[in-house]
């Protein structure tokens, strides 16, 4: 099986090499736990070893996205821009028809191996049942599949412990899922990481505790919550 890595320092040992090529996997936690910097640090990853990627916007403004990762971890996103590498596009109309125009001219002009959409509840936004929901996310990763992508989603969740945790229908349709925890413990919180699903591959099923560093998130494998 052909994989993708995630550029995740620890990450890539727990999914035995990386993501599986064309795969989408839902990144998923609450405020603060580093969903955007996961699909930073994805498309980063990939455009410094010449691997094009698109980070799809659906809330922060690219200009912000570039200033954050070029301040916090000296990422230049605007150089690998210029070299067409990188693109950060932001789509502000609430329309499932413009967001897979978008898709489909990003991927297919800059030949687009690696995806982010930031975020996947933002979608929720466009409609007006569960039902109708599922059926275009389904469309959705049915097409970034066939354009031979590798798609991180990420998608907030209000929860702090693995325990109050509640499936969606996210998870059900992705590939994979990755749970971001920000635990309680005494007098302070602990980030921690957990793949819920990979499908058709093995996988770490250990809790393991993450820091962002000035490199990114780094997974410290040696030690378990």
């Amino acid at each position: 099986m052909e994989r993708v890595e995630t550029g995740v320092n620890g990450l890539d040992e727990m999914l035995n090499g990386g993501i599986p090529k064309n795969y989408s996997v839902i990144v998923m936690g609450g405020p603060g736990t580093g969903k955007t910097l996961f699909g930073s640090q994805f498309v980063h990853t990939g455009a410094m070893k010449g691997e094009r990627g698109v980070y799809i916007t659906l809330e922060e403004a690219p200009e912000r996205i570039r200033k954050n990762m070029k301040n916090a971890f000296g990422w230049d996103f605007s150089k690998l821009e210029k070299k067409g590498l990188l693109a950060i596009v932001p789509v502000q109309k609430y329309n499932m028809q413009h967001l897979y125009d978008v898709i489909q001219s990003e991927v297919t002009q800059r030949q687009t191996t690696r995806v982010v959409i930031d975020s996947v509840t933002m979608l929720k936004m466009y409609f007006k049942s569960d039902f109708e929901f599922r059926r275009n996310l389904f469309d959705l990763l049915e097409l970034l599949s066939r354009l031979d992508c590798t798609t991180v989603l990420t998608a907030e969740r209000h929860y702090f412990k693995p325990e109050e945790m509640r499936p969606e229908l996210e998870e059900f349709i992705a590939d994979g899922a990755i749970a971001l925890y920000n635990l309680p413990r005494k007098n302070e919180r602990v980030r921690a990481l957990e793949i819920i699903k990979m499908r058709g591959t093995s996988h770490s099923q250990t809790i393991y505790p993450f820091q962002i560093t000035g490199e990114g998130i780094r997974v410290i494998p040696e030690e378990v919550l």
